[in-house]
């Protein structure tokens, strides 16, 4: 149908980090509705050498830098993940100002040898902002995936990108800026971050008719599937779903914790103290006299895991901590957890929230940022609803928020009812490939 070129220093299989597996999921989703998707990353030239199925091409490429042109390797082969094109620039970056640089050489050097002829640009991250001018395409989309952006970028940093750039002194050596006044759409992953954006004075200078949209990424990337995940005990569906009380079993055995039959097993994200983790230890503590048991994710921080081990220790069989760190580890907890309780209130994704929703796990999430624009909480009443909210920076509220979820375990009925409809309201990557098309193709008038 359309050739679609996507852009990014951060892209899977090179990188792991959320932006980077989001972005290889929209390039398999809009392949597979049969557009022809390239991918385009840097990494260094022996972190290139390592991924599978890569070949390094006769030709290099002459990234042009304002502080000196560099001759980089160019390597070729197909994303394993998204099974489209990959090109990886054997490249080290020292800042921002050098990684925009390095992607623009790229990009225009795969268009100047007709490896890639895009209809449509999708520049994913600041990184590559400076792509957009660099190269032509009847659509061109900036991707803020985190839903922030960094502050203008530094002398140091500049010193790659042309100083007298009128685009770049216009943005003040912001690249979100940049990627903001060469784009036809700018793109954030919930309404909360769109609008922050467009309220900040920062940038005043876009045009005023520019369109500013938000696309709720998508969460049913492999191995993400509860139906065919080879790390589970036993599979299952909204269809049939007795796999998930197998799983649940799994997992009480592997922590070690005692379950009755309607106890809650309640897991937590990866603890940091950024994302409120120091809260959610004290609201652990306050919860070991009621039916619910905790398992943690091992991949938190240090300081935060030995907090948890203490409390263990003091109530065995009520709290532990995954023996196991990593993806697999992650995705049994998702699938044996009754609910999983969030602490992050300026998250700007929701994206564990559509995971554990994925998985038939309930997310207890706070009322703000992206969990207040995607999750509706739940009403006994009318047996809607994908979540349960509450108020951020509440100790209190925490724990009432699982005592609320102790009572729907509670109640089998509601209960069974209330995971098959999770697993159904997962966010799919398919809905996310269509409105960045709509975009592509269709770009609205006005935000």
């Amino acid at each position: 149908m359309a050739d679609i070129l996507i852009v990014g220093d951060e892209v899977s299989p090179v990188a792991e980090s959320e932006a980077a597996v989001c972005a290889g999921a929209l390039a398999r989703a809009l392949s597979a509705a049969k557009h022809g998707v390239t991918i385009l990353t840097l990494a260094a030239e022996d972190r290139a050498t390592r991924i599978p199925g890569m070949a390094r091409r006769l030709r290099t490429v002459l990234a042009r830098l304002a502080d000196g042109d560099r001759e980089c390797t160019l390597f070729e082969g197909r994303s394993a993940i998204s099974q489209c094109p990959l090109h990886v620039l054997g490249a080290e970056p020292s800042d921002r100002g050098h990684s925009a640089a390095y992607l623009a050489s790229a990009a225009a050097a795969l268009v100047r040898d007709e490896i890639c002829r895009p209809d449509a640009i999708i520049a994913w991250g600041e990184a590559a902002a400076a792509v957009l001018p660099a190269i032509q395409a009847n659509a061109r989309l900036f991707v803020l995936p985190t839903g922030g952006w960094g502050p203008p970028l530094t002398q140091s940093e500049r010193a790659a990108l042309n100083p007298n750039a009128p685009d770049l002194a216009m943005a003040k050596g912001s690249l979100a800026g940049l990627g903001a006044i060469d784009a036809d759409v700018v793109v954030f992953p919930s309404p909360s971050s769109a609008r922050r954006f467009e309220d900040t004075g920062e940038f005043s200078f876009r045009a005023s008719d520019q369109p500013v949209v938000s696309i709720r990424l998508g969460c049913d990337e492999a191995p993400h599937d509860p139906a065919t995940d080879p790390a589970l005990a036993a599979t299952f569906t909204s269809e049939t779903p007795a796999g998930k009380a197998e799983c649940r079993k799994a997992l009480a055995r592997r922590t070690s914790l005692a379950l009755g039959p309607r106890t809650l097993l309640l897991a937590t994200a990866p603890l940091t103290v950024a994302s409120g983790g120091r809260a959610l230890v004290g609201a652990v503590a306050s919860l070991v006299r009621s039916d619910v048991t905790i398992v943690v994710s091992g991949g938190g921080e240090r300081s935060l895991l030995d907090d948890i081990k203490r409390l263990a220790i003091e109530t065995p069989g009520k709290i532990a901590v995954h023996p196991e760190a990593g993806p697999a580890a992650e995705r049994q907890i998702l699938a044996g957890a009754d609910a999983l309780v969030l602490a992050d209130g300026d998250n700007q994704l929701a994206r564990l929230a559509g995971l554990a929703m994925r998985y038939g796990t309930l997310p207890l999430a706070p009322d703000s940022a992206a969990y207040h624009d995607y999750m509706v909480d739940f009403d006994v009443a009318s047996r809607s609803g994908t979540a349960l909210l509450f108020q951020p920076d509440d100790a209190y509220e925490q724990v009432s928020v699982v005592l609320r979820a102790a009572a729907l375990r509670g109640n089998p009925d509601v209960w069974h009812e209330l995971q098959r409809r999770l697993m159904r309201s997962a966010p799919p990557w398919a809905s996310t490939a269509a409105l960045f098309e709509s975009l592509c193709f269709s770009p609205p008038a006005s935000a």
